[in-house]
């Protein structure tokens, strides 16, 4: 007996009911205020009865919507983000389309009771398929957001535009698939009117300015919000270097992270990269090719997967990136560098190295003439 006057009195005290209480009484006194002005006219038991049989229809009604259940079985919670500027009938298109409810007339009953038509708040919520109808207005009523959960997003020094779509991909976080297109018609007016350092770039491609670095990001967040944000973080950190840098080399921004990006890829200890920096300085000043196998690959990359090893046949690949064929530099980034091969290229070593040839463990033979690399190829791969 007394669990039953506790389900009660839980019942009578929930915000819901009181609320569908409310109306009723309100439904009530409409009710015979009509009766009053028609009393004289009507015949009085055929009005009550009317009466009560409209107002006890609305109460059933009204209680069956607020238990209405999408989904009995299923237990789970679900992340569901109102975004700004949604309004009752955008919610409930979402909340459909989620699963968490079944039915958009009973769900607008509800929020035409609590006058949520243009009051929801925008925010992270979690809903499950198995709650009363009731409770999940309720909680939009109540805006009852919680912070999203956010995903730890690795992008490694050197990673490509769409290498950092697949590794989103993979990780369930935003839209890789679209990620992947910043890679063209990517700088338009307005983005770079909001960061002004893209004016210089001379591509329509943002690789090399997606500061690769450690992201803590909502699962859903949209592929602008993203570039944004990795944009922003260039701006941070990139920056102040190149605003005190810029005065101490020839090369423009666009050149100095376009270098940075074959140094990166070449380099595979930090010690060394100043050095490799050097031998492209140096090449570069002497209007020599820089013969740089990373920008085949990216040249590659356009046709098929490129292979770990370029091969003779793939250095006559038609591309403005091929440097075995394009003096200078390629027009653009390959990869989005980081910090320290972005430093290198501005500050290259004093060196007269034109040459150098990689080792089994990653580092590098460097040589001066032609007769020293050739023999250093040599030393190195035993042929």
């Amino acid at each position: 007996m007394s669990a039953a006057s506790g389900l009660l009195k839980e019942f009578k005290g929930n915000p819901v009911i009181r609320q569908i209480g409310e109306n009723i009484r309100k439904s009530f006194a409409s009710f015979f205020s009509y009766l009053g002005s028609f009393f004289k006219k009507t015949d009085l038991a055929h009005v009550a009865l009317w009466s009560v049989a409209g107002v006890l229809i609305f109460s059933v009604l009204s209680v069956a919507v607020f238990f209405e259940i999408a989904d009995r079985w299923d237990k789970r919670s679900y992340l569901v983000n109102i975004p700004n500027g949604y309004g009752a009938s955008q919610v409930g298109d979402l909340l459909l389309y989620k699963g968490i409810i079944t039915n958009r007339y009973s769900f607008n009953i509800l929020v035409s009771v609590f006058g949520l038509e243009s009051g929801i708040q925008a925010g992270a919520y979690r809903f499950s398929p198995s709650m009363g109808l009731g409770s999940i207005v309720l909680k939009l009523k109540n805006g009852d957001i919680i912070s999203p959960p956010l995903a730890k997003v690795v992008f490694p020094e050197g990673t490509s535009i769409y290498k950092m779509g697949m590794r989103l991909k993979d990780s369930g976080v935003g839209d890789g698939e679209s990620f992947k297109y910043l890679v063209e018609n990517a700088t338009p007016p307005e983005l770079v009117e909001k960061f002004p350092f893209l004016k210089g770039v001379q591509t329509e491609s943002l690789e090399g300015y997606l500061f690769p670095d450690t992201y803590y990001l909502p699962y859903e967040i949209t592929v602008p919000a993203l570039r944004d944000l990795m944009l922003s973080r260039f701006s941070a950190v990139v920056m102040p270097v190149w605003n005190i840098g810029a005065n101490d080399t020839r090369l423009s921004l666009h050149e100095i992270v376009t270098l940075a990006s074959i140094i990166e890829k070449e380099a595979a200890v930090d010690e060394e990269r100043a050095i490799i920096s050097s031998v492209f300085h140096n090449r570069l000043r002497k209007r020599m090719y820089l013969s740089a196998d990373p920008t085949v690959k990216y040249a590659l990359s356009e046709y098929r997967k490129p292979t770990k090893k370029v091969y003779y046949i793939d250095l006559e690949v038609d591309s403005p990136y091929n440097t075995y064929k394009n003096l200078g530099l390629p027009p653009g980034p390959i990869c989005n560098p980081g910090l320290a091969s972005i430093k290198a290229a501005i500050y290259p070593a004093l060196t007269d190295y034109l040459y150098f040839v990689a080792r089994r463990d990653g580092t590098h033979v460097f040589s001066e003439t032609w007769q020293e690399h050739e023999r250093a190829k040599i030393s190195v791969r035993g042929k």
